[in-house]
């Protein structure tokens, strides 16, 4: 079953029933918060439908009231479809702590499927990297793969390991280049750089000790790429974060890996910097564990790829792009 809430005068969802339990505990979701799910006339406070001995419901919404209840129209009539432009005009919230507690709850409630799948399809990432131009073929489909194994769960839809193959179907081609497009665009940023350094170096090289006027512009070639490579680096970082939901979004609203790759640029440039360390806390969440002689990882990873999932969700929950054919 699907809820719908609203926060102030905004309309969010919508959520499954684990979810919106999800939010309740996280306070999200108050007393006096507004819900509707089909069936029901009008929106109600979710005190009145609550379930019973549910206790995490009866504070009052810190913010300012939602509309009364009779204003407020079910989602079904509240707007029209949103277009693409209007949507990302619109914002999201990028909340380490809401995706801890939600990624958390995901992990050991599905403990068997989320890090038994999860391990089972790095072992075969790892694999593929053996082979000769394998991993350009799966590396795409088995990450997309890792992220809807994740997101049923997280959207309370139950999963199965073979959910975690589900990239090599219709949509194989697209995560395919989903992957190896943006690879090969981030590694043209640093060939310019390295190009330079390697032609400065053997140019200082062949004049070392001569005292030439060469040997000087085999040191300026040296100090450019070097510049150039900082900048190319700086540019990875930047696209590889900005093109970070590619896949995910090839796999769960089926467009063409060119629109995800902007669909993904565009909602995380609204917040690049907050997007930028969310990363590097789920990526030291992720090495956390290492202290425990390795054995941490079994969780530790998953848990912060659950924390990646989750912020994908809240940034594209509602979008509805129009699918590829």
């Amino acid at each position: 079953m699907n809820w719908y809430y609203a926060i102030g005068q905004e309309r969010k969802g919508p959520v499954t029933d684990d979810q919106l339990q999800g939010l309740v505990k996280d306070n999200v979701v108050l007393g006096d918060t507004l819900v509707w799910r089909e069936g029901m006339p009008n929106w109600q406070p979710y005190r009145t439908v609550a379930p019973l001995g549910s206790g995490a419901v009866l504070a009052a919404t810190p913010e300012a009231a939602p509309l009364p209840a009779a204003t407020v129209a079910p989602p079904a009539a509240a707007k029209p479809t949103q277009s693409e432009e209007e949507y990302f005009r619109g914002d999201y919230t990028v909340s380490i702590g809401y995706a801890w507690s939600r990624a958390w709850r995901a992990v050991t409630g599905n403990a068997g499927v989320l890090i038994g799948g999860g391990l089972l399809l790095l072992l075969l990432l790892m694999a593929g990297s053996f082979i000769p131009l394998a991993s350009l073929f799966i590396t795409g489909p088995l990450l997309a793969g890792a992220y809807w194994l994740y997101l049923r769960c997280l959207r309370g839809q139950g999963a199965s390991v073979g959910d975690g193959f589900i990239g090599f179907g219709p949509q194989f081609l697209q995560l395919m280049l989903g992957h190896i497009v943006p690879a090969l665009l981030l590694t043209v940023s640093l060939i310019p750089g390295i190009t330079i350094l390697i032609v400065g170096a053997l140019v200082a090289g062949m004049t070392a000790g001569r005292g030439s006027g060469l040997q000087t512009v085999g040191v300026g070639f040296l100090l450019v790429g070097g510049l150039i490579l900082l900048m190319g680096l700086v540019l990875m970082i930047y696209f590889s974060i900005s093109w970070c939901m590619t896949l995910p979004l090839v796999l769960d609203k089926r467009v063409d890996f060119w629109r995800a790759m902007s669909f993904s640029r565009r909602r995380v440039g609204k917040h690049f910097i907050r997007v930028f360390f969310f990363f590097v806390v789920t990526s030291v969440i992720s090495m956390l564990g290492l202290l425990a002689l390795g054995v941490g990882l079994l969780l530790s990873v998953p848990v912060a790829f659950a924390m990646n999932v989750c912020l994908y969700e809240d940034m594209f929950r509602e979008f509805d792009p129009v699918p590829h054919s």
